[in-house]
């Protein structure tokens, strides 16, 4: 079993890609990843309710600019699918080790989400994957229940590299 946290800035790119809204590299690159990750079985996508809160609120705006925009229908395929592989985990503060910069106070969710995944899974890594360069500069983060969590940062090849390798 492998557990993902997509950040917010993922999963708004992917739908935005499904609808046609942008149709710049990120979004779809996005799109592909998060397509590709739902084909995968043995792939889980976990959240808590910081996170579940975050992404109801990108989810809201991004309707809203559908609905500007009469771009129907509201609803998104892509959407439901990733739907159908989320688990939701109880929100839990963990500590941390990080490797490199620090991770800004408001995205220790997605960490706290990946980790408490993770650990529910009984799996030694889960993974955050984001595109927000100025938030993840660092590549892991470690606690002391043996459980890594690799920040990948979609914008840079090798870090894909890397979550390919450890997906397959």
């Amino acid at each position: 079993m492998i557990v993902i946290v997509l950040d917010t800035n993922v999963l708004r790119r992917a739908l935005e890609e499904e609808k046609g809204l942008k149709g710049d590299e990120e979004t779809k690159l996005a799109y592909e990843i998060v397509t590709e990750l739902i084909k995968c079985g043995n792939i889980i996508f976990v959240i808590n309710a910081d996170t579940a809160s975050e992404y109801y609120r990108h989810l809201e705006a991004l309707k809203k600019r559908l609905k500007q925009s009469r771009i129907a229908p509201q609803s998104f395929k892509l959407l439901s699918s990733i739907l159908r592989k989320m688990r939701k985990v109880p929100t839990e503060n963990h500590e941390f080790e990080i490797e490199g910069e620090a991770i800004g106070r408001k995205d220790c969710h997605l960490l706290n989400s990946a980790k408490t995944g993770a650990l529910k899974s009984k799996v030694e890594n889960a993974f955050v994957l984001t595109f927000a360069q100025d938030v993840y500069r660092s590549k892991k983060a470690k606690n002391g229940c043996g459980i890594t969590i690799y920040l990948i940062n979609l914008k840079d090849e090798k870090e894909r590299k890397l979550l390919e390798q450890r997906i397959t």
